[in-house]
């Protein structure tokens, strides 16, 4: 009876134990290569914000620019239409001064007209009879002397008529000469108006071309925008995506079957005789919150001290080959945290083994690459905290951050274990 059930537990072992490796080698291998895919997927939304948000910082650069050209341009043009109502308004004056002048002038002309023409009708009537009339003025002069004042008052009245008509001339010339530096004046204004009219046109037209160029930008600014708002859509569904491959990975760690290898290894090492523990020292899996039952309470033990010291040093400020306690960059760090002699973060990676990531557990090394050019594969690296969450030292000092930031996920390498 004995016999049959041992050798029953142990069919059910090796059963057991079967579905747990199959389970284990076809789960991951599909999920990794959708991983991929989708961080393959990820990086190129990443270039193609990266790009489209550099277009965007151009454009709303040039906006402004241009913005401030058309506020200047405004500004000059509402000068310019000050210059050209003062302008306009003296020209006008200037006209109507010409205009009163001019109305003087047709007066005077008129009264040195009228003037002439007196004169000339009596001139006529003074000669029509020829010798007569100054023969009349003598036979009808009582003497010498009467002759002689009759002859001076006709002389006297002609004088007088001719320079009424002279004085009325040089007044009409005065007027002439004051019309003639009115229009000087007013042609002078009229070439300063023009000057300031042709560069009021320029302006207008500027202002036209840039308040159109103001539009499109507008029009590309809103594409863009529209652009850029599909891209983080689509990169969030990316993201959600990774994160639920995570989930899944953790998941296939934890489920039942990966659980009851242990067990399982237990029982068969029981059925044999062996009554000892199981110290194969492996990490069966491991989620953002930690470990399985089956890890060494010792390990457990060391990671969360490690983590500890790395959380004592959050706000600490970053600098270059700096391993504490007053800065870090991002190997001294966990060199200090972990007590281990000083190295880079290429270093650390050759020192651990690898672990998946439905393996890692807090205190685990994450690694990245491609973050800066240092002749290196690994570049950077931080310690795992759970949650899908890790401290590192970065640009901005010490501090936590996700593992699934779109940034960490571009430049993911690998965890490992030290």
């Amino acid at each position: 009876m004995k016999l049959k059930r041992s050798a029953a537990l142990r069919i059910l072992t090796v059963v057991l134990a079967f579905s747990v490796v199959t389970a284990n080698m076809a789960l991951p291998a599909v999920h990794a290569e959708d991983s991929a895919s989708l961080q393959a997927q990820q990086s190129e939304l990443n270039n193609q914000q990266k790009e489209n948000d550099d277009q965007l910082s151009t454009l709303r650069q040039n906006k402004d620019e241009k913005t401030a050209y058309a506020a200047a341009l405004q500004s000059q043009l509402a000068t310019i239409e000050d210059e050209v109502n003062n302008y306009n308004n003296q020209i006008s004056d200037l006209d109507l001064q010409a205009q009163q002048v001019q109305d003087d002038i047709d007066k005077m002309q008129t009264q040195i007209d009228d003037d002439t023409n007196q004169l000339k009708e009596r001139l006529c009537a003074l000669y029509m009879g020829g010798d007569a009339c100054n023969l009349q003025i003598l036979l009808s002069s009582k003497d010498l002397l009467d002759l002689a004042d009759k002859t001076e008052a006709v002389t006297m009245v002609t004088q007088h008529d001719t320079d009424l008509i002279d004085r009325l001339k040089s007044e009409k010339q005065e007027v002439q000469d004051k019309k003639q530096v009115i229009d000087q004046k007013r042609q002078e204004v009229a070439a300063l108006k023009d000057s300031v009219d042709q560069k009021q046109q320029q302006l207008t037209s500027s202002l036209e071309e840039t308040t159109q160029f103001l539009q499109d930008i507008g029009q590309q600014e809103t594409d863009l925008e529209s652009k850029s708002s599909s891209l983080d859509a689509q990169a969030a569904k990316i993201s959600a995506a990774l994160n639920s491959w995570s989930g899944q990975q953790a998941s296939a760690s934890t489920s039942p079957a990966a659980q009851t290898t242990p067990a399982t290894q237990t029982t068969a090492t029981a059925a044999s005789g062996n009554s000892g523990s199981n110290n194969s020292g492996s990490y069966s899996g491991g989620s953002s919150t930690g470990g399985s039952s089956s890890s060494s309470g010792g390990s457990s033990a060391s990671f969360s001290s490690v983590i500890a010291k790395a959380e004592s040093a959050l706000g600490k400020p970053y600098v270059m080959g700096a391993a504490g306690p007053d800065a870090f960059d991002c190997s001294g760090l966990i060199c200090w945290a972990y007590g281990v002699s000083r190295t880079t973060a290429q270093g650390l990676c050759n020192e651990c083994s690898r672990i998946s990531v439905s393996e890692r557990q807090p205190g685990d090394l994450i690694f990245f690459q491609g973050t800066y050019n240092c002749g290196e594969t690994v570049t950077h690296v931080g310690i795992y905290i759970g949650s899908n969450m890790m401290i590192d030292a970065e640009d901005g000092g010490v501090s936590e951050c996700s593992t699934e930031s779109s940034y960490n996920l571009q430049h993911f390498y690998c965890y490992g274990r030290l």
